[in-house]
């Protein structure tokens, strides 16, 4: 074989291994990298890129003390895609500047606990700021999963499939949640009402307005018995999520036409664990996640309204784990963030009282 021909096929060899390389599509994650390196390339060359793909554009640490394992830190957040177009925001004054603002929407800071349910991004950002630190980072959608360190793409349990942009300004660092939130209670029962409003059980703050030293043995509602329920659902800075009263929707601007504001029928059981019919999870021993299982009323409200009979009045405010716990309960940025501890006003009518407020006592 003359030295030409070998050099013709050599050349032919090439151009098919080149050809293949060219007919390859790359994998999902190599494409999202390719565009992440052009981004940063273009953009922010200065740009800090780690072994993990999160991408530090700009970070003030703030103060020294930074949330380790299982801590929390307190943080408001802009989410943005690479193209500049606001994704998400916590800040309300940003929302109305971008015509997004909403009454219903909770714009308050959210509280990140660095755990095994956070995802890899947001621990590995987080655990970097402190109290009134900043930071501008790009978070990779593999980067986008919880648990364990993982450099794969896989679409399973990611929140994000492309590169996202993050303006994270940082709170306070809580290294111990449930302390926190003891303490949290106790300071607005002392702030909001006078004289302030004791614990009833752990994490739990109750008083009946009606019948302040207890419901009388006549009054009280027997087990299996349905009663009907009006209540104002709110977190311990004043955001109103959720009410059944039409007229305080209206005040605080979240009234829906299409829903039906009658009173919430509760049926009374023998303890108030039991009308929140929990246990068919498993239980929890952190107070800040609640005890597990299922149910259509959450365990706080359940045990106000137990306390409670016909025409009465109460308030409760609890910690997150006898509310909704470390998962909250948000949809479309409206409800209740994770480790909320909540308030609800609240008034138990007679289900044949259905004007409020209630006045049939019998």
């Amino acid at each position: 074989m003359s030295i030409k021909f070998k050099l013709a096929l050599f050349s032919l060899a090439i151009a098919a291994l080149s050809s293949c390389a060219e007919e390859k599509e790359p994998t999902a994650k190599e494409l999202q990298e390719k565009i992440l390196d052009a981004y940063i390339e273009a953009n922010h060359p200065e740009a800090q890129k780690l072994q993990s793909g999160l991408t530090i554009i700009s970070l003030n640490p703030g103060a020294d003390k930074k949330p380790g394992t299982n801590d929390g830190i307190y943080i408001h957040y802009s989410t943005y895609d690479l193209s500049g177009t606001c994704q998400s925001t916590t800040d309300s004054v940003k929302a109305r500047m971008l015509g997004t603002y909403s009454p219903s929407i909770y714009y308050g800071p959210s509280l990140f606990i660095l755990n095994s349910t956070s995802t890899l991004g947001m621990k590995e950002l987080l655990s970097k700021l402190g109290k009134g630190g900043s930071a501008l980072a790009i978070i990779p959608p593999w980067l986008t999963t919880s648990g364990a360190k993982n450099t794969t793409y896989s679409s399973s349990g990611q929140q994000s499939t492309v590169n996202m942009l993050y303006e994270i300004k940082a709170g306070i660092v809580i290294d111990d949640v449930e302390k926190f939130q003891i303490d949290s209670l106790e300071s607005y029962s002392r702030l909001r009402f006078s004289p302030k409003v004791d614990s009833t059980s752990y994490g739990y703050y109750f008083r009946n307005y009606t019948h302040p030293s207890g419901i009388p043995a006549a009054d009280t509602v027997k087990a299996e018995t349905s009663v009907g329920v009006w209540y104002v659902g709110r977190l311990l800075d004043g955001y109103v999520f959720d009410t059944n009263i039409p007229d305080t929707a209206r005040k605080y601007k979240i009234y829906d036409s299409s829903k039906d504001y009658t009173p919430l029928s509760v049926t009374i059981g023998e303890t108030y664990q039991a009308m929140a019919n929990y246990g068919s999870g498993t239980a929890s021993t952190d107070p800040t996640i609640g005890p597990g299982g299922s149910s259509s009323i959450i365990i706080g409200f359940a045990h106000a309204v137990k306390d409670m009979t016909y025409a009465d009045k109460a308030t409760a405010f609890f910690m997150s784990g006898l509310g909704y716990g470390s998962a909250g309960n948000m949809s479309s940025g409206s409800g209740v963030p994770e480790y909320a501890m909540l308030r609800f006003d609240l008034w138990v009518a007679h289900p044949a009282d259905t004007k409020f407020p209630p006045t049939k006592k019998k």
